[in-house]
């Protein structure tokens, strides 16, 4: 999904103390998915080049994390460089995950690629057409690596046909963000923030109308996060998942009821928009420190700035608050979808540097180092026995807003609705999206018309990539 779901504000000014309530979804574990491709024509994990290696293996990785997440991701990397000889890793950081990308495109005609590259999630059908990735499902394996451990969404939004393309890492999802002062203004419960979109949309008129509102950033995901809490496709064929996808399905009657719901928000002044890219990215966030917004959604990747800025205590009319993502209904049993990125391993560097990635992106997918990672960052630990680790015990006992973005991913369907979107041309889809949101919001056009006018555009794109294949 777009690096807007993961990028962090360079200079957070929203801090206080964090708690959380959460909101409970029915589990219900849907059957597998697309039959995975024979095993004969995955290409090898070549394991043996590096154990034949003299020296160490070094690898490059290239990420794109900031503040306490880049920190995070450094100390990992030192440990797993200091607990063998056989591998080193250079970690070159890009200032985004948009330049992440374009630079892969450029090594792939210039030939300086990575032995690792974290890729935000919606480019993993992209990186896939370019054949230029050593399926993770390879060294698996060969390695007999079992999975039963990790959490069913992440692992399963980076498998397509039953293949694990690459492996999840840094996984977030949407949620929401709140002053508990401006709760108890407004006449609302402090400690029961609102649970479905139309209890925000109720709560969101209170905040107004007792001086605050909802900072609303204008962000493709949330659509398809609602979309997934109704258990509801966004694009055909089981959301790319069991063939490449050739349409949305977004303009439907849930999507149209979202754009309606949204527009209300707008158009009656409960809430301000902002851009999910760009200099005013977090002026949702950053309105909750000034006092301006009661509530608003974002990323839980930010929970790990905020709180290594919260200890300035420089906001003392702030209690924050975090709540579960407001479904589209509570009568709906769907999941919230993943987000974040993956680790991709490059099949363009030697066999040995292929083998020392895997070791790496393991490491990095164990049981201990995504505890490390939760609690550094604020991501949701992808392994089950990571949560009961001291370190995410501790974490959450004192920090129990850390504890939603994990709970209602782990809650919930977990089907191909909730697990995200598979989609070639995904960044222009999710452009199509803005571009109707924007023009609901500032040229007055129909909820209706936008939507259509958005899976009119999203569909021409995809025409068009799917043709150039």
């Amino acid at each position: 999904m777009s690096a807007r779901r993961n990028r962090l504000p360079m200079c957070a000014a929203v801090l206080l103390s964090v708690s959380g309530s959460l909101t409970s979804l029915t589990v219900s574990v849907a059957p597998a998915g697309a039959a995975a491709r024979a095993s004969a024509k995955l290409p090898a994990c070549p394991l043996a080049a590096l154990r034949a290696a003299k020296g160490p293996v070094n690898i490059n990785v290239w990420e794109s994390m900031v503040r306490a997440n880049g920190q995070t991701l450094a100390t990992l990397t030192d440990a797993f460089n200091s607990s063998q000889s056989k591998v080193h890793v250079t970690l070159v950081n890009q200032p985004s995950y948009d330049d992440t990308w374009q630079k892969y495109q450029a090594g792939l005609s210039n030939g300086q690629l990575p032995a690792v590259a974290q890729l935000e999630d919606q480019r993993t059908q992209e990186v896939m057409d370019t054949g230029s990735i050593l399926p993770a499902q390879s060294c698996m394996n060969a390695t007999h690596y079992a999975t039963s451990d990790f959490l069913a969404q992440p692992l399963n939004y980076w498998k397509v046909n039953g293949v694990q393309e690459g492996m999840p890492f840094a996984v977030s999802n949407p949620i929401l963000y709140y002053n508990k002062l401006a709760f108890q203004k407004a006449g609302l419960n402090p400690n029961v923030p609102p649970a479905t979109l139309p209890q925000f949309i109720a709560d969101a008129k209170a905040l107004k109308a007792s001086g605050s509102g909802v900072g609303l950033k204008v962000d493709a995901w949330h659509l398809e996060t609602w979309l997934a809490t109704a258990n509801s496709l966004f694009a055909n064929h089981n959301n790319g998942r069991s063939s490449r996808a050739t349409a949305v399905s977004f303009n439907s009657k849930l999507g149209k009821q979202i754009f309606t719901d949204l527009n209300q928000l707008v158009k009656s002044g409960y809430a301000t928009t902002n851009p999910a890219t760009g200099p005013n990215a977090f002026d949702n966030l950053l309105g909750i420190g000034a006092g301006k917004y009661g509530m608003t959604i974002d990323t839980s990747a930010a929970l790990g700035t905020i709180t290594q800025v919260l200890n300035g205590g420089s906001y003392s009319n702030v209690q924050l608050g975090i709540g579960s993502f407001p479904v589209l209904s509570g009568s709906i049993k769907g999941g919230i979808e993943p987000g974040g990125s993956g680790l991709f391993i490059s099949n363009k560097v030697p066999p040995a540097q292929q083998a020392a990635a895997w070791q790496y992106v393991a490491f990095l997918d164990s049981t201990s180092s995504q505890a490390t990672w939760a609690a550094g960052t604020g991501y949701i630990p992808i392994r089950k026995s990571s949560t009961q680790t001291p370190t995410v015990q501790q974490l959450w006992q004192k920090y129990p807003g850390y504890k939603v973005a994990y709970s209602q991913l782990n809650n919930g369907v977990h089907d191909v609705a909730t697990s995200g979107s598979v989609i070639g041309p995904y960044v222009d889809v999710r452009n199509a999206i803005l571009a109707a949101e924007q023009g609901m919001f500032t040229q007055g056009a129909s909820p209706a018309a936008a939507i259509a006018a958005a899976a009119r555009n999203a569909n021409a794109v995809l025409l068009s990539y799917n043709s150039r294949l």
